[in-house]
């Protein structure tokens, strides 16, 4: 046995004792988000205690006000000039995604990635498109919350930024592109929901979440797990990790909104590719 598959082992063996065991180890990528999070979950919730918490991480907090003055938010509004009122403009949600995208931005930088950080610049987009097609699609529909759709689209694929993160203390299979996309997907939903649990992150979403692989088939979108779907579907960036690539993605969307009116489908999607876009450019910065 070589030592890229000794590591694999490893890793995975490390990966099934946390789960058992109900405690996961936390990389550092998820600090901010974990310590974001410890804040929300108190009672008597004061951004007296939020605001410090997010002045420490200038690009995120740079990104807070960015996001409160942008067109999606800032529209017949005075600008916002402090993160007291960029937060009370945006909402905890979008605080929270913009946490994650800052994050796994950070992950996807990282040197200690080796050959992986082409996988997790790969990941980082996809998710960013999907985040950015939910937002779009929710706002669109309206039967959605758009900020809990952006986080949802943050969130969705979280396991897998988790493993990559833990395999960074794997050198060997770090070089072995493959193996390690081979385990990523076997464990990344397991890791995936213990991440979303630990996180706090609301149960609709996590059902969604769960969920966004089963499409309902009505159309306007009736909940947050079908328009997930076709975010997902949608989105330019694919997941690195994933069998389908674009010329699969397109025929499952077609296949999955068959019944649905043709006209009226094409017309709320070319209208939410605009506001994907403005998103986007928002989340990437």
């Amino acid at each position: 046995m070589d030592n890229v598959q000794l590591q694999r082992d490893a890793l995975a063996a490390e990966i099934e004792r946390d789960l058992a065991n109900g405690h996961l180890d936390f990389p550092t990528f998820l600090e901010v988000p974990m310590r974001i999070q410890r804040v929300l979950e108190r009672e008597s919730l004061s951004l007296d205690e939020l605001v410090p918490l997010i002045e420490i991480e200038p690009v995120l907090s740079a990104r807070v006000v960015g996001l409160a003055n942008s067109a999606l938010y800032a529209v017949g509004r005075q600008p916002a000039r402090d993160l007291y009122s960029a937060i009370l403009r945006i909402g905890m949600s979008a605080v929270r995604s913009l946490a994650l995208v800052v994050s796994t931005a950070q992950l996807a930088r990282a040197e200690q990635l080796g050959a992986a950080r082409e996988l997790a610049s790969g990941l980082w987009e996809h998710s960013v498109d999907v985040a950015s097609w939910s937002y779009a699609l929710a706002t669109k529909m309206g039967s959605v919350n758009p900020e809990q759709a952006m986080l949802a689209g943050m969130l969705h694929d979280m396991g897998q930024f988790f493993l990559l993160a833990k395999a960074a203390e794997f050198p060997d299979l770090l070089d072995r592109t493959t193996e390690l996309s081979d385990l990523i997907l076997m464990w990344h939903k397991p890791v995936g929901r213990a991440v979303l649990l630990a996180l706090g992150v609301p149960v609709d979403i996590q059902d969604a979440i769960d969920d966004r692989e089963i499409f309902g088939g009505s159309f306007p979108l009736a909940g947050l797990a079908d328009v997930l779907f076709i975010a997902n579907l949608a989105a330019d960036s694919p997941n690195p990790f994933s069998l389908d690539r674009n010329p699969s993605r397109t025929g499952l969307l077609k296949a999955a909104t068959v019944g649905i009116d043709e006209e009226e489908f094409k017309h709320i999607t070319t209208d939410a590719a605009v506001e994907r876009d403005r998103v986007r450019a928002v989340l990437r910065g």
